[in-house]
């Protein structure tokens, strides 16, 4: 048996065990068909050329140049010629003797290869725009965080600063008591003095005054600061529990990044694949 005579005994096997929806032609190498096998898409398309058995194909067909070049060939029908595009591989069939003695063409649909090409296009340019704002965000997380640090840092030095302060009131509450025992014995010894002592009597009352005010600001000072106190240990806790959320945020956003730059690979495998169908 001829290798064309098997090739087209066994053109409708070939057919069903084609993943694809894909017509079948066998010619020999006179351009006369031997086997027509439609594929869905071509019947549902009257305007395809519809050839049977026994008619020869138009000479400027692209099966004449698979017979003279002893080639595969394969052309890709425009979208514009019959509404969608289809692609058909030529493979000549050599005869023992070496010579072709014709040509099986399987034509199949590029409609599922123009989706998953456009839904790979569209998920790579989705991608492409997700993974710029994730960069943008998750740099911005990283931002956000340094300057939390920074006024986290700055709270504990109000903190430290604040608790200083008690020093300087313990100091100025020394100061005061001082000054209202020293005005306190000084007011004896103005009374001792008699007549002689009574202007020295008023400086001794002035200066307890003074003590006395003293004493009274220092608790009020005192008070303030530890409302400041209060207040700020609250804020530095906040900016802690933010900038440690920060840091997640920025964490979650780099995570993010890479999953979107192993879909980008996988978009552009997608476009690989649909180009090899």
């Amino acid at each position: 048996m001829r290798r064309l005579d098997a090739v087209v005994a066994a053109a409708e096997i070939m057919q069903m065990v084609c993943p694809l929806d894909c017509s079948v032609l066998v010619i020999d190498r006179d351009g006369v068909i031997l086997t027509s096998l439609q594929a869905e898409f071509h019947r549902k398309n009257p305007a395809i050329p519809a050839f049977k058995i026994g008619d020869k194909l138009p000479s400027d067909a692209v099966t004449y140049d698979c017979i003279r070049e002893k080639k595969p060939l394969t052309i890709i029908v425009p979208k514009e010629a019959f509404g969608f595009r289809w692609k058909t591989h030529n493979c000549p069939i050599f005869g023992e003797d070496g010579q072709v003695e014709g040509v099986i063409a399987v034509a199949v649909s590029l409609d599922g290869h123009d989706t998953l090409n456009s839904a790979a296009q569209a998920i790579a340019a989705t991608t492409e725009e997700m993974t710029a704002s994730t960069q943008e965000l998750g740099a911005n997380a990283v931002s956000l965080a340094k300057e939390l640090e920074k006024a986290k840092t700055g709270g504990e030095n109000v903190l430290a600063r604040i608790n200083r302060t008690d020093d300087i009131l313990r100091f100025v509450s020394d100061v005061a008591a001082n000054s209202n025992l020293l005005g306190l014995n000084a007011a004896i010894e103005a009374a001792r003095a008699g007549e002689k002592g009574r202007g020295f009597a008023v400086v001794a009352e002035e200066i307890r005054k003074m003590a006395a005010n003293s004493a009274q600001s220092v608790s009020e000072i005192k008070k303030i600061l530890l409302d400041i106190q209060k207040e700020t240990v609250v804020v530095v806790k906040t900016i802690q529990n933010t900038a440690e959320i920060s840091e997640k945020q920025a964490a979650a956003m780099q995570e993010i990044s890479l999953t979107m730059e192993s879909l980008a690979a996988t978009s552009v495998e997608l476009e690989e694949l649909a180009q090899k169908m």
